[in-house]
């Protein structure tokens, strides 16, 4: 009996002394978290108790800082961007409202010679087709950003409709004094996707190539695994490697005056489509001077054994 009572209040001490030190292990481990979240150390909580259940919650506590220390980071990005978007944004809008009031303003002075007269409303018909694009973008990007779009899938031949847009926007690659070399295949590239989107995507990709190229543009249509490739390659003298590591980010332009007629909005819109649609930036690289931009599209599942030129 002596032995039972004997080995009741060992156990008991063993006990008491264990939870003792859990608790003083858990207010531990809150000093720890105190010191964490008020910001004076950025080091994990630690347990010097070798308990299985305390490592565990260890581990999930600073697997939760660690996730909250990337939201706060990505919540401060988020806002710089945003301040970043506010300012470029009111910028890009009050520029061409400027020079709208101002031409309007100099073509209603009697004194001014009728030829003047128009060449003011034709610029001023140039911007304000310019502030309806980058409405128009703004409208889009909207819309794209809560996943309102709802796109539809769909087969076509992507080596028409990259015709189709080439042959649209010729005269403006003629007015900027850009020669095209186009290469594509003479057979039809299946691809599934939305027509409109897909049309948007290339559209942006060639405004792009007429905002910043020089002088002339190489276009390759090809079929690569899964996917069928845009290539673009155009001289870009005046673009770096930080532009190229941000020319696909919202309202990112190369161009730090504004002075052009770029949005920044146009890439962002490629990127953000091409996602929804399951394709991808294969590549962008910037070698010599030399801008390449390589996009992916989904090949039709049901034409992938379909090559006419094979």
């Amino acid at each position: 009996m002596i032995w039972i009572l004997i080995a009741t209040c060992i156990t008991t001490v063993m006990f008491g002394v264990r939870l003792f030190r859990i608790k003083q292990q858990l207010r531990k481990i809150t000093t720890q978290l105190h010191d964490r979240t008020s910001g004076s150390t950025e080091k994990k909580v630690t347990v010097s108790l070798i308990d299985n259940d305390l490592n565990k919650l260890a581990a999930a506590i600073n697997r939760n800082l660690k996730l909250q220390k990337s939201l706060r980071i990505e919540v401060r990005r988020n806002d710089l961007q945003l301040k970043d978007s506010i300012a470029n944004l009111s910028h890009d809008l009050r520029t061409p409202l400027t020079s709208i009031l101002g031409y309007l303003q100099l073509s209603r002075n009697p004194e001014c010679p009728v030829e003047k007269r128009e060449d003011y409303l034709k610029t001023v018909d140039d911007k304000a087709h310019a502030l309806k694009a980058m409405i128009n973008s703004l409208y889009e990007l909207s819309v794209l950003d809560v996943n309102e779009t709802l796109l539809n899938e769909e087969k076509f031949d992507l080596n028409i409709l990259v015709t189709d847009v080439l042959v649209g926007q010729y005269e403006l690659f003629q007015k900027h004094g850009i020669s095209l070399q186009v290469n594509l295949p003479d057979y039809p590239i299946w691809i599934s996707g939305d027509h409109v989107a897909c049309t948007r995507i290339v559209q942006n990709l060639l405004n792009n190539t007429i905002l910043y190229a020089n002088e002339k543009a190489d276009i390759v249509l090809t079929k690569e695994d899964a996917y069928a490739i845009l290539s673009i390659r155009n001289p870009a003298p005046n673009l770096s490697q930080d532009d190229i590591d941000h020319l696909f980010d919202r309202f990112y332009t190369a161009d730090k005056s504004r002075k052009s007629s770029g949005t920044g909005l146009g890439l962002y819109i490629v990127k953000t489509l091409l996602t929804k649609m399951k394709g991808k930036i294969v590549g962008i690289s910037l070698n010599n001077q030399i801008l390449c931009i390589e996009v992916g599209f989904i090949l039709a599942a049901s034409f992938d054994c379909l090559d006419i030129a094979k």
